[in-house]
């Protein structure tokens, strides 16, 4: 079985211990802690630096997570807004519909860590992660199909529950002088985003979907909560396979609901039939996940080939920024995402332009 891959941020943990006792020990009320048993997650931590690790003082031990904003030279997306993750969380944990880790303190001063972060509760639970793709081989593949059942009501669950979310509590995933919320605001972003991880080397496939979502973007909508990562691979469960925390919300955004619904789509597929993988019995098939996705919101679908070319264009660009940034080879290299969008579209697939 490939063991997930850890992405570790050349930090050395055990100075960062020792940079964080005096800073966590008054906030949770005791005169010393320890910090124990420092670790970076497997399979998770690119965008940001998540180490995990144990608060022991004389009050007992407390599980812990540090999530460190991206230095530049690691920076994934394009404006990071760190402190929108924070609160994010916060909010969705006073509204208490969908259940998040609960963050605890946020601090601003870089020069502790050379970034600002926050602390969080741990959570306890299995995660369906991508490297190596769950449909593939670990945890999910043991389980029966009745348990999978459950973990795929769970996540649309908690995925409807983002979505029927008060608009109005996120006014600050509004970012200024990017147009309007919605899918305006996010076509002016992503374009920027083009520009600023390729510069003048936007392949043509890019330029081309680019065109075709611009041309072709629905009548304007009112703006929703859009979790920005919504697949299962960002959802942690417990052995009863119910849910315990949705996690990764650098992509929150007002872009509503039908861009995760077509992120969603999109990762469903490229975890199994984009990579020949035959997806595991009990898992919802995509008429199944709209259906209920449609019963749990009292929306309709709209625009659904929209929204699936766009997420394939977003996932793409991320793919291609990411290898380049980690010095990973691209060019001649096939992007599934990029692919995935000409295919919906009926555009001609025979060539692998990616670089």
């Amino acid at each position: 079985m490939s063991e997930a891959p850890v992405f570790a941020k050349g930090r050395d943990l055990d100075a960062a211990a020792c940079v964080l006792r005096p800073w966590l020990a008054p906030r949770l009320g005791v005169d010393d802690v320890r910090l124990e048993n420092l670790v970076y997650p497997s399979g998770a931590g690119v965008s940001n630096e998540t180490i995990l690790f144990d608060a022991r003082s004389a009050v007992g031990v407390e599980e812990l997570v540090l999530r460190v904003a991206p230095a530049p030279a690691h920076q994934m997306f394009f404006e990071p807004r760190f402190r929108n993750q924070y609160d994010m969380l916060a909010t969705l944990r006073q509204l208490g519909a969908v259940r998040v880790p609960e963050v605890l303190w946020f601090e601003d001063e870089p020069t502790l860590l050379g970034q600002p972060f926050y602390v969080m509760r741990r959570m306890r639970g299995r995660v369906p992660v991508s490297m190596p793709a769950y449909n593939a081989t670990g945890w999910l593949t043991e389980a029966t199909a009745a348990e999978r059942r459950t973990l795929w009501e769970e996540a649309v669950r908690q995925l409807a529950a983002v979505h029927r979310s008060p608009v109005a509590e996120f006014s600050f995933l509004h970012p200024p002088g990017h147009g309007a919320p919605g899918d305006e605001q996010q076509l002016t972003y992503w374009r920027q985003f083009a520009s600023w991880a390729l510069a003048d080397t936007v392949p043509d496939t890019v330029h081309e979907l680019f065109d075709w979502v611009t041309d072709h973007r629905p009548p304007a909508s009112a703006p929703g909560l859009s979790w920005g990562d919504a697949r299962i691979g960002n959802m942690m469960f417990d052995d009863s396979y119910r849910i315990v925390g949705v996690m990764d919300w650098e992509q929150a955004s007002l872009a509503g609901p039908m861009a995760d619904l077509g992120w969603w789509l999109l990762f469903d597929d490229i975890h199994s039939v984009e990579h020949g993988i035959p997806r595991l019995d009990g898992l919802g098939t995509r008429q199944e996940t709209l259906d209920l996705w449609e019963e749990l919101t009292g929306r309709t679908v709209e625009n659904l080939l929209w929204h699936e070319v766009f997420a394939g264009l977003k996932a793409g660009l991320l793919a291609l920024h990411t290898r380049r940034s980690m010095k990973l080879p691209v060019a001649g290299r096939p992007n599934p995402f990029i692919e995935r969008s000409r295919r919906l579209l009926g555009l001609v697939t025979d060539r692998a332009e990616v670089s």
